[in-house]
């Protein structure tokens, strides 16, 4: 038993020094020389050190904020779910080590913490994608005096309006003008969908954004390399668009249907990203008919097309999405012509280990075979006079 504690005595000890060896360099404009900046100094040193890349209430964190994410699977600090979506936290770090450019007071007991995350890049070419991030934390005093982190979107949208219809909450950024009628719109269309698959329009909270720079400033990000158009949260029940409409369909059906059955991570982006396209177009103000028109185009020009070219993003256009969108609602269109609703929920709750099966039982042909059909009718896509 002694030999056993000692090892695991030694274990804890190596996971906390792991854990323990980022210190962020400092701008000369971070004073900690002034009490109060360099208490919010350690704090996020700190947090840097306390595996930001996991989901648990982190130490370092607003605790209400953290209950709330963690309950919903996200980890607390919104730009976190990004920026260590392809690697943790240690090697993200050692590839980009974080520079606090500021530690600055906005308010009364709230500072902002903003820190760049840039790679040295010995590469021409590389040098071009860094910086990666630049992020905007908030430090704030709670009851006990002690400083916390926050995000900014409850602080930084606090004075937006806000607009209620039905079950749709918008929260309108200043540079966006809201429209009613897309509004009204927007709630026909999703109790439409709701009626057609037999799936109930929960209470959902629609953020009206006018470009992809203001999206990033609700997840953290003073700077980001993304140019996201939309993007939605279930667990949160949260949209967020950047084209200033507020009638934005493909995202509406993310929200409307619910997390595939073996969760997000099961179901092939093919067919979630499929069925939105299918229903609502791929994005924006086009619809599913142009954008299989300009995808017909793309594939006429291929000798070879396959779906894993398409899923691996081997053949894609270099600035969206759309072969693969398309690809996908040609799929679910397909099947729907075929099996009904029945076959989409089938299709929608495949994993990526059954999706192969899934589509030779819709529709009664070998996987090669429903890949050269679906191929041959977007290549052979005319659209309707």
């Amino acid at each position: 038993m002694k030999k056993y504690q000692q090892l695991l005595l030694i274990i804890l000890i190596s996971i906390s020094s792991i854990g323990q060896n980022i210190v962020p360099n400092i701008s000369a404009r971070v004073d900690t020389s002034k009490v109060a900046i360099k208490q919010v100094y350690h704090l996020y040193k700190n947090y840097l050190n306390s595996r930001p890349d996991s989901i648990y209430q982190n130490p370092n964190w607003n605790v209400d904020e953290a209950k709330y994410y963690v309950k919903n699977k996200l980890r607390a600090d919104r730009s976190s779910n990004l920026m260590f979506y392809y690697s943790n936290s240690i090697k993200y770090f050692s590839s980009y080590p974080p520079k606090i450019l500021q530690i600055d007071s906005i308010d009364i007991n709230r500072y902002q913490v903003k820190t760049i995350f840039e790679q040295k890049c010995p590469d021409a070419e590389d040098d071009k994608y860094t910086p990666d991030y630049i992020t905007k934390l908030y430090a704030v005093r709670d009851s006990k005096g002690e400083f916390k982190l926050e995000n900014t979107i409850s602080y930084d949208t606090r004075k937006w309006k806000k607009y209620q219809y039905k079950f749709i909450k918008y929260v309108v950024h200043p540079d966006c003008n809201f429209n009613k009628d897309e509004a009204a719109k927007s709630v026909a269309f999703c109790e439409k969908i709701a009626k057609q698959f037999n799936i109930k329009a929960e209470p959902f909270t629609y953020y009206l954004l006018p470009n992809p720079d203001a999206m990033g400033k609700l997840y953290n990000f003073d700077y980001w390399m993304s140019y996201l158009g939309g993007q939605t949260f279930t667990s949160t029940k949260e949209i967020f668009t950047t084209y200033g409409k507020a009638y934005f369909p493909h995202e509406f059906v993310h929200m409307l249907f619910p997390v595939p059955k073996d969760g997000d991570a099961g179901c092939p982006m093919i067919v979630t990203e499929g069925l939105a396209t299918w229903l609502a177009g791929p994005g924006g103000n086009t619809t599913f008919e142009e954008a299989l028109i300009g995808v017909s185009k793309t594939f006429q020009k291929q000798d070879k097309v396959t779906f894993e070219d398409i899923m691996t993003f081997k053949i894609r256009n270099e600035f969206d999405n759309s072969i693969l969108y398309v690809t996908g609602g040609v799929i679910c269109k397909l099947i729907y012509e075929k099996q009904g609703e029945k076959g989409i929920w089938e299709l929608y709750n495949c994993s990526k280990a059954s999706f192969e099966s899934v589509l030779e039982k819709q529709f009664q042909m070998s996987y090669k075979e429903v890949e050269t059909l679906v191929i041959k009718t977007i290549k052979e896509y005319k659209p309707k006079k």
